[in-house]
């Protein structure tokens, strides 16, 4: 086994890290302030930079993709919280699959995450995990959240929940509970050392993945070329495939095509271009009945643009491919604009329910349903 040394970057800048450092089997053995200079430990030691999770939004979404490439873009669509961060580029990172299909996202500064990894290298390490210090602690078994002193914050840990802030705010954000306190030093840190052990997302993905160093041979870069090349040419094959396609049926069913047109546009509609008024019909459809997850947070997206002070809470994909979301607003009147910009762009829109959370109205909308 290895021992850990977890190193905690400050909110402050100017503040210096502080360490703690966990021997073979997980305990906690030496702490303080971290020096700028460290020399090479007699012992194999793992490195684990513990950052802020006030700067570290984590959420838990229901993502589609193969692999964590897809996901993570998937992710990026998304997640609203972007703005929570400012007009900053963002750096994403995700957890583990669970079972029920929803995985951690973590969105946090690009530019943020370059500055930790600075610090780090600027006091002579090289971190092997970057974990934020509210998912450092430990998922608690129940549902009571875990709440424990982190850089003069509070980090508050739950069940599919994790956030970091001032210690009064932290029930307002609880919805009127109150976390478990841990505050005792010594039970902090085996908190920390547990959650070490096994930590729920490590940030070091995508483009601050550590390079493992392997040169690329010439048929790597041949296969990548071809494949390329086949990305490139796959929507010319596809376009042509489906352009054959419908000339052959409009060509070969153009009786049939008119009476199955007549049954499917709206009632009294003049029949004059089979194939294109059909098409364009079940676009409409299509898209009334979801048009896709990506197409309707696009839509929803734009929508939100034009309503001063509107934000998005939440966003989750159910399993017939509506959106259901969660709005915070200021005015009522505010879902009837929003319903009106996305009926004009023919997408179907459902308000569910309406509440009043901390000064704002909070409403339920569904997105993609039929009409």
């Amino acid at each position: 086994m290895r021992r850990k040394r977890l190193v905690f970057a400050s909110h402050d800048p100017q503040a210096p890290p502080t360490y703690l450092l966990l021997n073979e089997f997980g305990e906690p053995v030496g702490r303080g302030q971290q020096p700028l200079n460290v020399e090479a430990p007699a012992v194999p030691t793992d490195v684990v930079l513990v950052v802020p999770g006030v700067d570290a939004v984590a959420r838990w979404m229901r993502l589609p993709g193969r692999n964590d490439a897809q996901a993570r873009a998937a992710a990026a669509l998304l997640l609203e919280d972007g703005r929570a961060l400012g007009d900053e580029a963002l750096h994403l990172a995700l957890g583990p699959p669970v079972v029920d299909g929803e995985r951690l996202v973590v969105a946090v500064a690009a530019a943020r995450m370059q500055g930790w990894l600075n610090l780090a290298r600027l006091h002579g390490l090289e971190p092997t995990a970057v974990v934020p210090d509210h998912l450092l602690l430990p998922e608690p078994e129940d549902e009571e959240p875990v709440a424990a002193p982190a850089g003069g914050l509070l980090a508050v840990r739950g069940r599919r929940l994790a956030f970091a802030a001032e210690a009064d705010l932290a029930p307002v954000l609880l919805d009127g509970r109150a976390p478990r306190l841990v505050d005792d030093p010594e039970a902090v840190e085996r908190l920390w050392a547990q959650g070490a052990a096994q930590p729920a997302v490590d940030l070091l993905q995508g483009e601050f993945a550590p390079s493992d160093g392997r040169r690329l041979e010439p048929r790597m870069l041949v296969r990548a070329a071809v494949l390329a090349g086949l990305l490139l040419l796959s929507p010319i094959v596809l376009n042509v495939g489906q352009a054959v396609r419908l000339n052959l049926a409009a060509d070969g069913a153009e009786a049939e095509t008119a009476r199955t047109a007549s049954a499917v546009l709206p009632k009294g509609t003049a029949v004059n271009d089979p194939a294109g008024q059909t098409a364009a019909q079940l676009a409409r459809m299509e898209l009334a009945a979801g048009g896709g997850p990506a197409g309707l947070a696009a839509h929803l997206f734009r929508a939100l643009s034009d309503i001063d002070q509107a934000q998005l809470e939440s966003l989750t994909i159910s399993d017939d491919g509506a959106l259901r979301a969660s709005i915070s607003h200021v005015n009522y009147s505010d879902m009837e604009l929003l319903g009106d910009a996305l009926r004009r762009g023919e997408v179907a829109f459902r308000e569910e329910g309406t509440r009043q959370e901390a000064g704002r109205i909070v409403s339920d909308i569904i997105l993609g349903v039929r009409r």
